[in-house]
């Protein structure tokens, strides 16, 4: 009997950085580590170890998985631009999993609302971005994730049926559990990540970041001038 297909999976969509090797529901390799300043640079280094320590290699990986979010707009396209070139190269299916579905996953059994710290003061909640003042009550509920953590009491002031487990770990999304919720992978081109609000950059420049290109010809010196 054949082996079950060997599946890479990542999200960086909060600070804490996850990458995993599953087979058939079993994790064969995992790696968390808090980012502070944001996934990138050392991403493919970390792939790379995590394939060496399971004693496999990126040929035996036959799909790939990325946690979509919502969260940091860095650290989604950072993911999911680094399993899309993967994808790519190697002719992989990939699969785009809202990131609330790994904190769902780690308590299988319980009603699991995920709260995700948004900066700004906001979190996203539902498909929400709001203050945590604004939630509202989430009624009987386990409230999972970084904004949960950091504005538990006023959630819970909003909810009073809901709880805030007090485990630091369980408030990490990891990407070994995105892989609970895979159907037929879509067309690669229609991955994105989920964006619940504008980027600094839309909001900031809503008509377009300034070009340096585009100076008119006589702003220009003489010699700079065609």
């Amino acid at each position: 009997m054949l082996p079950a297909p060997l599946l890479l999976a990542i999200d960086c969509a909060t600070p804490y950085e996850s990458v995993a090797l599953v087979r058939d529901g079993d994790v064969v390799a995992e790696h968390g580590a808090v980012r502070r300043h944001g996934a990138g640079p050392t991403l493919l280094d970390v792939v790379q170890a995590l394939l060496e320590d399971a004693g496999v290699g990126l040929s035996d990986v036959r799909g790939l998985v990325c946690g979509l979010g919502p969260g940091s707009f860095t650290g989604l396209r950072v993911a999911l631009a680094t399993l899309k070139g993967l994808a790519l190269a190697r002719d992989l299916p990939l699969w785009g999993v809202p990131t609330a579905v790994a904190l769902q996953a780690a308590l299988p059994h319980e009603r699991v609302v995920a709260v995700i710290d948004a900066k700004r003061g906001e979190v996203f909640v539902e498909g929400r971005c709001v203050p945590p003042s604004a939630v509202g009550d989430l009624g009987e509920a386990t409230l999972l994730g970084s904004g949960a953590l950091l504005y538990r009491a006023t959630l819970l002031a909003g909810s009073p049926r809901a709880r805030v487990p007090e485990a630091p770990a369980l408030h990490h999304p990891r990407a070994a559990l995105l892989t609970t919720r895979l159907g037929d992978p879509p067309p690669l081109a229609t991955l994105e990540p989920i964006y619940v609000r504008k980027s600094d950059a839309e909001i900031n420049y809503p008509d377009g970041f300034p070009d340096a290109t585009a100076v008119p010809a006589q702003k220009l010196p003489p010699k700079h001038r065609r």
